[in-house]
Formats: structure tokens, sequence, C-alpha cells
């Protein structure tokens, strides 16, 4: 659907997808938005649009030197033009030509568990005209990027170019050329060479649509010099390989040093993985909620989803509860030694964000198994940075508010104090919400570890799998981008990226559809999609309208607490996700839909 122009006498218009009249305290509240000096072009506003504090939820609003704290941000950072990316076919291509070419390539990504996989990707330019920092590492590469890209540590966590530290260890990637020419791979989780186009072939689905003359010279047999203890697919280094570069236990930084001048920047897109190597060595960060898709089908659940559900409750806390035991991956996290440099007023919750890491929430979080169309079991979940995040953001929206009332600043809203960039207290809150988008990311992680080897203990009889796509997605951020030719702060409050080719996750109300999409790309949306249905009603007023009888109507067909402690959740108070999927046609294409068939709620 196209969009409307909202009859409104602003500074900037307002975009709306919602297909419907706003209430009149809606309608404020984005002419309030759409009256601050800094708003870029426009606002939009999703079709699952509903009131927020401040801004609406569902808006997107584009800024120029300044961002509003009540939201949520995350900064993707991007690199120098000339920066080489290996890809699969055995080859290093700069990342300038590659975002030139607009069209899918294969390129190198890392799990969390540190194996390295094929994974398409797409580049693009990002930014115009950047600052820069070049990051120097031991085996004498250096890397230009923005300050604020995330580099792959060797724990699987994420830091920033900015902060990252001398010996901060990064996630390597060796790469090896025998004396035939074909390609070996060091794989982090094992420290064993594995050939490339065993990696290839592991991810057959994902490279079935690239040039097969472009893979052939690593679909050749290799000739491979066995470890005693390995399998046919593994190689040590031989002594007539030629290395691409000193191969030592891992990367480390060496210094991390300011430039002088700017330039355009580039970075890739890597749906299923979210990261990829340099040829320097080292994986970092492409550009929340995130889902899976499984090999099983639904019969596997039959007699099952009880047992299932009660095992989630146990593993996984909820509400307000948290982790009694920590297990070493939450320990280990080593953001944990950042946490020191945040706001002063969280110091004391150290040991509080340690137990909740791994932990559900309340409200509209939710973990749930799924069934699609196609009849494929798919795992789903959704929660953020906890208390800790939280914590964080009232202390800065605090200061912006102290900031407006010393300067006198005529706002529509006090919600809508703003940090101006250049200043300290920009760098600061900006610092603060990377650290809690990250901790909010390696949650989700943990619990969708615990939730998959559930899943695995009752369909596979605890053997893993392999899951058939992997989709992640923040909904309430914010990131530097370019749109319209220009660098912009652009804030998805209770929105999704969707940009050309991104998966996205929009999911309906408990007991309702939901849908794996991909993005089109729409300009006038900012690139953006709904992440939701969108909220009928406050949860005061759906827990007056309804009863717990409605409840367990409106929920039959799947397994969940049935209790009046959800009941502000109950599906009739949320928008028909239908007509909201029918509003943004324009926005995304879907993947797959989705029938829950069991929902856990905080």
């Amino acid at each position: 659907m196209p969009y409307n122009k909202l009859e409104l006498s602003t500074e900037s218009p307002v975009l709306s997808w919602a297909n419907h009249e706003l209430k009149d305290n809606e309608t404020q509240m984005a002419k309030n938005v759409a009256s601050l000096p800094f708003v870029f072009k426009h606002v939009a506003l999703m079709p699952d649009v509903h009131l927020g504090k401040g801004a609406l939820v569902g808006s997107v609003i584009a800024t120029k030197e300044a961002i509003i704290p009540a939201a949520v941000g995350v900064d993707i950072g991007c690199f120098v033009g000339n920066t080489l990316i290996p890809l699969v076919d055995g080859k290093s291509y700069p990342l300038k030509e590659l975002a030139s070419k607009n069209e899918e390539f294969i390129v190198y990504a890392c799990t969390p568990t540190g194996k390295i996989v094929a994974a398409k990707a797409t580049a693009k330019l990002t930014r115009k005209n950047a600052s820069l920092v070049k990051v120097i590492l031991d085996n004498g590469e250096e890397i230009i990027c923005t300050p604020d890209h995330q580099f792959m540590l060797r724990d699987g966590t994420y830091k920033e170019a900015q902060y990252l530290q001398t010996e901060t260890s990064l996630m390597p990637f060796y790469s090896q050329v025998d004396k035939d020419g074909y390609t070996l791979i060091s794989q982090p989780y094992s420290g064993r060479w594995q050939k490339a186009d065993k990696i290839i072939a592991d991810e057959q689905e994902t490279v079935t649509s690239y040039n097969k003359s472009r893979t052939a010279v690593l679909t050749k047999p290799v000739q491979t010099y066995f470890m005693k203890s390995s399998k046919e697919d593994f190689v040590p280094v031989a002594p007539d390989f030629q290395s691409e570069g000193n191969v030592v236990d891992n990367h480390k930084v060496v210094a991390v040093v300011p430039i002088d001048y700017k330039e355009d920047v580039y970075c890739l897109t890597v749906p299923e993985y979210h990261n990829f190597a340099l040829k320097a060595g080292v994986f970092v960060h492409n550009c929340g909620m995130g889902a899976i898709k499984t090999p099983f089908k639904g019969e596997k659940l039959e007699g099952k989803l009880k047992k299932i559900r009660l095992d989630i409750e146990a593993a996984i806390p909820t509400g307000f509860n948290e982790n009694k035991d920590l297990e070493k991956a939450v320990t280990n996290w080593q953001n944990w030694s950042d946490f020191k440099d945040l706001h002063s007023g969280v110091q004391d919750l150290e040991s509080k964000a340690m137990k909740q890491l791994g932990s559900l929430g309340g409200g509209n979080h939710f973990i749930e198994v799924c069934v699609d169309t196609e009849n494929q079991v798919w795992l789903m979940l959704h929660s953020g940075s906890r208390n800790i995040g939280n914590k964080l953001a009232q202390y800065h929206i605090s200061t912006a508010k102290d900031l407006a009332k010393m300067a006198d600043a005529n706002l529509p809203d006090k919600d809508l104090a703003h940090f101006v960039t250049g200043t300290p207290e920009f760098e600061a809150y900006w610092r603060d919400l990377q650290w809690a988008q990250e901790y909010a990311r390696f949650n989700r992680d943990v619990m969708m570890s615990r939730f998959k080897k559930i899943i695995e203990k009752h369909l596979a009889g605890g053997k893993a799998f392999k899951p058939l796509l992997v989709v992640n997605c923040h909904h309430n951020y914010s990131e530097k981008e370019v749109h319209f030719g220009e660098d912009v702060y652009v804030t998805r409050k209770g929105a999704v990226r969707a940009q050309k080719e991104d998966y996205g996750i929009i999911p309906g109300s408990m007991g309702a559809k939901s849908y794996i999409v991909k993005g089109k790309g729409n300009v006038e949306s900012f690139c953006s999609c709904s992440h939701g249905a969108g909220r009928l009603m406050s949860r005061t007023k759906a827990k007056k309208a309804y009863t717990l009888d409605d409840l367990i109507e409106q929920t039959k067909g799947v397994e969940c607490r049935k209790d009046e402690g959800i009941l502000d959740e109950i599906p009739g108070a949320y928008k028909p996700i239908e007509q909201v999927m029918e509003n943004q046609s324009d926005l995304v294409e879907v993947v797959a839909t989705l029938k829950q068939v069991l929902c856990v709620k905080g």
C-alpha cells in the first residue's frame, strides 16, 4: 500500500502506512516529532503505529547531528572502498568494486561457536565523507574504518573499533594456498585446516545460485596432508603451502589511530550470520528478534508441546526472575570488562546484570515454537537488554532533559530532549548504548542456545541440528545510514530495517500468525517496515475489556499459560496482523508465514 501524507502543518511532512486515522493524542505526538528542526526529510509511520513515549511506536525518524535518547540505538560502521574482502572463489575484491556490481556474492562468515561457513552477501555505499580510524594488527595488516565499526572478538562478542585496546584478541581468519593453488581455511573452533570446497559443500544451499565458474577452482580434488585424528576434510599446514600471512595463534590489536582525513565508506549485508571476513584476517559485524528455521516437520511436535514449554520455563527465567546459576558463556562475556566505563548510576548493578543475562523479561517479550505453511518448525524469540538497558536509558534521558531545561529549550514534549553530536553527553550516551545493545544481542544468543538444546532433546534425541535459516533483526534502535544522498541518524522506534534483501521478523500477537520477510528497500520509509502487529489498546484497558475465558478462546490451539497474569497480551489487544502486512506490501515481501503452536510469555 502506498503511504498517505498526513495533513499537518509541521516543518517536516509525516508519511503514514497505517491506512487509518490516528487518534488525537497520536496525531499530536507525530506533530511534535515532525516539528523538531533537526528532523531530516520527513517522518515515516509504519502500519503498526501506536502511542509511545515522546515518539510513536512504529515511527522512523531520520535526524541530522542529533539523536533522541528515548529510543534505543546501535550503529553499524563501515570500511573504505579499497578494503579487501575474500570470496569463496579464492580471490579477494575491493569493497567498492563489490558495491558497484549490485549483485549477490559468497563470503566467509563465522558462527557464534567459531565455525567458518559460506554465506550470501551484498555490498553498498553506506556513508559519505565519514570520519575514520586505523586499526593496526599484530600481523602487520592495517584496517581503515569508521570508529563505530564492530569487530568480532575471540569469544564471539563485538566491540567498536574506537574502543579496541592493545592486545585485544580478535576472531581470526587464516587462509593458506597449496602449491597447486587450492585454498585451505583454518577453523577457529578447532584450530584445524579445512578444505574450502568442503566449507562450500556444507553450505550447498547457500551457493547453489552462485556463479559456478567462480567456484570451479575450489571444487576440484585437493591434495591433502591428513592429521592423525582428523576427518578427510581437515588437513594440517603442509611444508609446501604458500601462506597469505604469518599464521599465529590469534590476531591481536596493536593500536587504534585516528585519521585526519575523511572518505566515503562501504559495508556488507550478510543476512544469515551478520558478520564477514576481511582479507586482513579478522571478522567484523555487518549491519531484537531472532528466529531459526529447523529441519523438523510439524508432526515431530505431536504430544510434546507441554513438556517443551515446561522445559523452556525451567531453563529460561521470565519476568523479574534471574538465573540462579551462571554458565561459563555468561561469566566469560568479554564486555564485562567495560562495565566500569558505563554511567556511574548503574555501577551497583553488575551482579544483577550478570544474573539476568539469558533471561526473557516481561511485557510483550516471548519465546515461541511455530510451524510454517510448509509444515516446517521454527523457533522464535523476542527480548531486550533487561533491567540494565532500561536503567542506562533512564539516566541518559534524565541528562538530556536537564540539558534542555538549562538551555531553556522550547520542546513540544520533554521526552523529545536530545543530544547533539560532538558533545561529551552524546559520546557518553552512544558508548553506553552500544554496550546495552550488545548485551541485548548476547542475551538473545544465550536464550536461543538453551531453547535450541531443548528442541534437540525432544525432537532429535539430543543430537544437534543445523538451522536451515537464521534471522536476527533489531527493532528499537538508531544507526547511521545514507538516505537521499546524505548521512543521517535513523531511529526506528518499534520498526525494523527493510533494505533490499534484508531478512526481518514481523510477529503477530500471541495465537496469531507471524512473518519472515525480505525488505524491498522503499526509500520513502527510510527502508523500514513494522516490527509487529501493534497494540489496539493499552495493557490496562485490555485487562478491563477481556476475561480469562476470552484469553482461553483466543489462544485455542496454542500451548501457553492461560491465566490472568498475561491477560494484557491477549490477541484482541493487538491489530489484525493480516491487515498490517497488507498495508506494507510495498515495504517487504513475505518469505514464510508462521503459526504459533507454543508460546512462553514473561
